[in-house]
Formats: structure tokens, C-alpha cells, sequence
């Protein structure tokens, strides 16, 4: 295996174990289907997002070094703030191409590690599936040997933190099976907004196929059947 280029920063280990420790204590968390995340090559998670703990109970629980993408407005949270400086993410600034948070992606791919994405941009309202923006296909393109997988999140909402009376909120993450993206011709930085808007909805509908009715959302009637540019991985 090739070395990485990068390090895996020194806080990841104390706080990845902080990290741990408090999701044990607060959370009470049923994973299926971690089995189909691959053990090697770079790779994209993405999930759907209705709370800020999402990413982090995906992060916290993937066996393999990653990281999530989270929006710049988190790093000053009481707390929180200090748990995601220490344990390590990108941050990103929306609603503007941050070429900063684009590259550490890019290069965290490279590496052959994951990427944990919510291809909505951020948190429904309403706990169903919003439209995705193409983020996530642009993000892809750029990597075009990752593979990727959906991670169906469902129970946070729910979540308080309830300190004196420990508490645990259950949480389900579910994972489906990992897939590549069939870009089209030998240029795959060159796909078309078209294109990549298509290869978004097909992700999105692996993604919607495994959350429960009334959270599919803008997804409710997508068929993951159909699939043009994605081919599912054994």
C-alpha cells in the first residue's frame, strides 16, 4: 500500500477516544450494513442530514480514518466547537466555492481515505430529503476511482442532551451497498452540470431506498433500479 502523503493529525487519537466515549454515553446507536463500506481506497460517505450529530455519529463509528465536511459556523459552538477543532474536519464556508475545503478533500481521496458528505448542504427542516445540490458530483469528479455509499440516518432528531438523567437516544445508521460512478468519457472533470445533476439524483435515490416512507422527501418516488451512471459494487 502506498504511504499516505498526509498524516493522520495527532488530536484524532485522544479526541477520536473522547469522541467515542461520549456517543457510548449519550447514544445508543444500531449500525447495519457497516460491512459494505469498502477496507481500502478512497471513498465518499454521504448521508442524509437532519442534525448536527449526524456526521458525527458516521465519523466517530466508521472504522477507517475520515472526514466529515462541516460548515464553518460549527467551529465556534460551545463545545462542539472544540470536539470538531480537536478531532479534526473540514470546514467549509457555504454558499461560495471554498477552494480550501475543495482541495483537503481532494487530497484526503488521494490518500485513499473517506470523505463524509450531506449532499443537501444542510439541515432539513422537516427531517425528509431535500433536493442535493451537485457538490457532491463535483466533488466526485475530481476523484473519479472513489467509490461511494449512502448512510441512511434516522433517530437524531430526538436527541437532547440529558446529562443528569443519561438518557441514551437510539439512533439507527444504515448503510447500502457501495457503488462507482460511470463518468462520462475519459475526462471526467469536463461532465457536464446536466450530468453531474443526474448522477446526484441516482445517488440520492440509493440513499432515499433506504430511509423509512415519510423521510424519502423530494426522493419519495425515485427508483434506485435505474441507473445510468452507477454501477454497484460486490
Amino acid at each position: 500500500m502506498a504511504r499516505r502523503k498526509h498524516p493522520i493529525p495527532l488530536g484524532r487519537y485522544f479526541w477520536g477516544v473522547v469522541l467515542r466515549f461520549l456517543l457510548w454515553l449519550f447514544v445508543k446507536i444500531d449500525i447495519r450494513g457497516l460491512d459494505h463500506v469498502p477496507r481500502q481506497g478512497g471513498g465518499i460517505v454521504y448521508y442524509n442530514h437532519v442534525h448536527w450529530l449526524d456526521p458525527v455519529l458516521i465519523s466517530g463509528k466508521l472504522n477507517r480514518y475520515n472526514l466529515p465536511i462541516t460548515k464553518i459556523e460549527a467551529a465556534s459552538w460551545p463545545l462542539v466547537g472544540i470536539l470538531l477543532r480537536g478531532y479534526h474536519v473540514i470546514f467549509i464556508t457555504r454558499g461560495m466555492v471554498d477552494r480550501t475545503a475543495l482541495n483537503a478533500t481532494w487530497e484526503l481521496l488521494a490518500d485513499g481515505d473517506i470523505s463524509v458528505i450531506s449532499p443537501e448542504g444542510t439541515r432539513s427542516p422537516t427531517g425528509q430529503l431535500q433536493a442535493a445540490k451537485e457538490g457532491l458530483a463535483f466533488v466526485g469528479r475530481r476523484s473519479p476511482g472513489a467509490w461511494w455509499i449512502p448512510c441512511a440516518v434516522t433517530g437524531t432528531q430526538a436527541f437532547r442532551w440529558s446529562v443528569p438523567l443519561l438518557r441514551r437516544t437510539p439512533v439507527q445508521l444504515t448503510y447500502g451497498r457501495p457503488f462507482r460512478v460511470l463518468w462520462p468519457g475519459p475526462h471526467p472533470e469536463q461532465t457536464s452540470r446536466e450530468e453531474l445533476r443526474q448522477i446526484t439524483d441516482e445517488a440520492m435515490a440509493q440513499l432515499a431506498a433506504l430511509l423509512p416512507a415519510d423521510m424519502k422527501g423530494d426522493y419519495a418516488t425515485a427508483d434506485p433500479a435505474q441507473r445510468k451512471w452507477l454501477e454497484l459494487m460486490e
